[in-house]
């Protein structure tokens, strides 16, 4: 498991944080198959957007399919999850945000699927304040598209090739950001965490 203190001084500097080759490329490897696994089994579901009763799927504004971590997982994405709650506790001690718990879904994007530019907050639920996301695509290339395109608060977009290994993190509310169009199948792990409902 990597050390999060990079991060976690990213995301007190200056709200986010990209780290390539941040996760042991054996472990992201494990994760992927893990996920390929889960994939073979038909967990994978078309993703909407909205939430509670609102949930729509619009192919227009996003077209990935994704499968919640739900209990019980293979092994190496409990180890994940394991990391995250990690993480989760470093980051509520040196920031103080009162994360409560994470909720992490696998994404996969097959040749063409994109998700369009939005922020992680729901309009009506102010929770989701931490996003965190694992890319799992080993070699992947800037002409395989795909590419995380976030903007920042000076104008400008840091953008983020899937590669394997690599992790991102923000605060949700603050990074407006969208997936652009894959030419091949892309894989993540992507969470957010969330605060208790009593600090609203």
């Amino acid at each position: 498991m990597p050390s999060f203190d990079m991060a976690v001084e990213a995301i007190h500097q200056q709200g986010y944080f990209i780290g390539e080759q941040f996760w042991p490329a054996p472990e992201a490897l494990a994760m992927a198959e893990a996920c390929q696994e889960l994939k073979r089994q038909n967990r994978f579901r078309p993703a909407r957007i909205g939430r509670a009763q609102g949930k729509q799927r619009h192919e227009a504004i996003r077209s990935d399919l994704i499968c919640w971590l739900d209990q019980p997982l293979p092994p190496p994405l409990q180890t994940y999850l394991d990391a995250l709650e990690t993480y989760r506790q470093q980051v509520n001690r040196e920031l103080l945000l009162g994360l409560d718990h994470v909720e992490v879904h696998a994404a996969y994007y097959p040749p063409g699927a994109h998700y369009g530019k939005h922020i992680d907050r729901h309009k009506d639920d102010d929770a989701r304040t931490l996003t965190a996301i694992l890319y799992l695509n080993p070699d992947w290339q800037t002409d395989d598209g795909g590419l995380l395109s976030i903007d920042l608060p000076d104008g400008s977009q840091a953008t983020v090739l899937p590669r394997l290994g690599t992790f991102v993190s923000f605060l949700s509310a603050e990074f407006p950001h969208e997936v652009l169009p894959t030419r091949r199948d892309r894989l993540t792990l992507t969470g957010w965490y969330r605060r208790r409902s009593g600090l609203f």
